[in-house]
């Protein structure tokens, strides 16, 4: 029972930690942290330290304010790579923020602005997800040219676009494009770092996993990398929101906006404080199940803003009361199987969760 009315989000820090050291360790070149939309979800501001403290020295973004927030979180030490690329010089230079170049434009703007940048030349190469990324024909010629030859450090990167599904003929085709790529940048040189695997990039197997440093993002956070299979890391987020109204209703009782779920029998309903304003998709209407203490109720009729109704008839008694407790997400319930009865993925679950809800931090 519980008399706050707010869902409750906890984020369990040390979990976030063992993630990171556990793909650390997968990862020939070891491993950063990927930090970026403020740690998919779950509070840049609490999970940068945590990262940081468990080891982490490079960490990537996705926008430059990203990086400025970041910066300002984790103090002048880290590595900050920006992966949406070179836009502002003068900024970059301001906080040591290391842009990840994704075109030939950019490469031009980096090299007239290196004196001030930090110095190591990070250049996106595209294997073939099509989305960003230097052309290898742009790459090649970018490998002849001075500015590549006169970086004294440089890093080649690019990114799988299948690598969940070790199966995909995409994983071993991006790994030929980019080890041929690598060849033609000249590895042996010293202050080289390579970087391919993402995520689920770091359970595809030793040939991926020996090539340089890792980019793990949505595994630090508790989703599983490997779909299908059991969850080779640690969860990291729980949901849990209180039910504050029940009430029986007759057979042939419409549910929500529209009316689009009626009851075909005599039914308790709960009133759950959570919403679509809260992170739960307005188009996982009458998809999802919750539990209370062990109990599973289906969620029934339109999400709303601010609450769902759960039909409670066949829980016991003594769970239809106000203030009983629903997990949402937790033992049970992982964060994938709510994205699946939602018809969506994830990562798209973990960076929707609101501000709303209460949020708990478990120190790591």
């Amino acid at each position: 029972m519980t008399e706050d009315f707010r869902p409750t989000l906890s984020i369990n820090l040390e979990a976030i930690a063992n993630n990171w050291r556990a793909l650390n360790a997968r990862s020939a070149g070891g491993s950063a942290a990927v930090i970026k939309a403020d740690a998919y979800g779950l509070g840049a501001a609490d999970c940068g330290p945590a990262l940081l403290a468990a080891g982490a020295e490079r960490f990537f973004v996705a926008t430059l304010e990203e990086g400025c927030r970041l910066r300002a979180i984790l103090g002048g030490a880290p590595w900050i790579g920006v992966l949406e690329g070179l836009s502002d010089p003068s900024v970059f230079a301001r906080e040591a923020l290391t842009p990840v170049l994704n075109t030939p434009e950019q490469v031009q703007v980096w090299s007239q602005a290196r004196g001030s940048l930090p110095t190591e030349l990070v250049v996106h190469v595209d294997t073939g997800m099509n989305r960003l990324g230097l052309s290898p024909e742009a790459a090649a010629a970018l490998f002849d040219g001075e500015v590549w030859r006169s970086a004294s450090r440089r890093m080649l990167m690019s990114h799988l676009a299948e690598a969940e599904d070790p199966a995909a003929p995409s994983n071993r085709s991006q790994l030929a494009a980019f080890t041929t790529t690598m060849e033609q940048a000249g590895p042996g040189a010293e202050g080289f770092t390579a970087s391919l695997i993402n995520s689920s990039g770091h359970f595809l197997g030793k040939d991926f996993c020996r090539i340089g440093l890792g980019r793990p993002g949505v595994a630090l956070y508790g989703a599983n990398p490997c779909p299908g299979q059991s969850h080779p890391l640690t969860p990291v987020v729980s949901l849990h929101a209180p039910l504050i109204q029940v009430r029986p209703v007759p057979a042939g009782s419409p549910v929500g906006y529209g009316g689009t779920w009626t009851t075909t029998r005599e039914s308790v309903l709960g009133v759950l404080a959570l919403g679509y304003a809260d992170g739960w998709p307005r188009a996982a209407s009458d998809h999802v199940s919750v539990a209370l203490d062990g109990h599973e109720a289906p969620q029934v009729g339109r999400v709303s803003m601010d609450t769902v109704v759960l039909d409670l008839t066949d829980l016991p008694s003594a769970l239809q009361q106000v203030g009983t407790l629903a997990t949402v997400i937790g033992p049970g319930l992982p964060l994938e199987r709510f994205a699946e009865s939602a018809g969506t993925i994830n990562y798209e679950i973990l960076t929707s969760l609101s501000r709303r809800a209460k949020r708990v931090y478990l120190s790591a």
